[in-house]
């Protein structure tokens, strides 16, 4: 972004995350929609029904078996949160895919391929992107300061509070899929044994559970 807009133009704000409080607001709605149901449940699969997170094949058949209703999930809550309705201050409500839409017809076509002259260039980098009303909302800095203990603690995440030059470091998250542990032949019977749960399709919870349990007993069989 900065190569291609310029170091002075904003395009990366660099300093203490209140400026992307926006996106912290976001999370926390996704958490409350679907991904506390999901963190919840694999902690209960590794308390109480086998998972070892720390072994490749148990995070192989956590994805083989559950990737694609999380990914539903995530599907249906954006659906969902594309079409709420907002209340203005002139009553109106509006969706954000109805201000996405109209947005476009009255102001043109956004994104990346706009000249470089059109974009406005920030000046105070200090209070850019700062929402100071949900900066003082107690869920969402709750939100945040629970899922970025970390930081909190880490000295070397700590930058100069008198300079706004960037990061001595950038987060870095590298996520490796899990290879397989099984030929295609043990992933075709582990498929067709699934076929046969009756909560094999279920959206339940405690279905779901069931499906680990019956799925891990047969990987291990497997093996056996």
């Amino acid at each position: 972004m900065e190569a291609r807009y310029g170091l002075q133009h904003g395009a990366y704000i660099w300093g203490r995350s209140v400026h992307n409080i926006h996106i912290e607001r976001l999370w926390c709605d996704v958490t409350r929609g679907f991904g506390r149901k999901w963190s919840n449940f694999f902690m209960s699969l590794e308390v109480s029904a086998g998972l070892r997170p720390d072994l490749d094949a148990h995070v192989w058949l956590l994805h083989h078996l559950f990737i694609a209703a999380i990914n539903q999930d995530a599907s249906n809550w954006a659906k969902a949160w594309n079409e709420h309705k907002i209340r203005f201050d002139n009553d109106r409500t509006r969706s954000p895919r109805d201000l996405f839409f109209f947005g476009m017809i009255d102001n043109g076509l956004r994104g990346f391929d706009v000249d470089q002259e059109e974009e406005e260039f920030v000046e105070d980098f200090d209070a850019y992107g700062v929402d100071w009303e949900e900066l003082h909302n107690a869920d969402i800095m709750a939100h945040h300061m629970e899922h970025n203990a970390d930081e909190q603690l880490d000295p070397d995440a700590i930058e100069n509070p008198f300079s706004n030059d960037g990061p001595h470091r950038l987060s870095h998250v590298e996520v490796q899929e899990p290879l397989c542990p099984f030929s295609i032949e043990h992933v075709t019977q582990l498929d067709a044994h699934l076929a046969l749960n009756p909560h094999s399709i279920s959206r339940n919870m405690n279905s779901r559970r069931s499906v680990w349990i019956d799925a891990l007993d047969f990987c291990r069989g497997l093996y056996d």
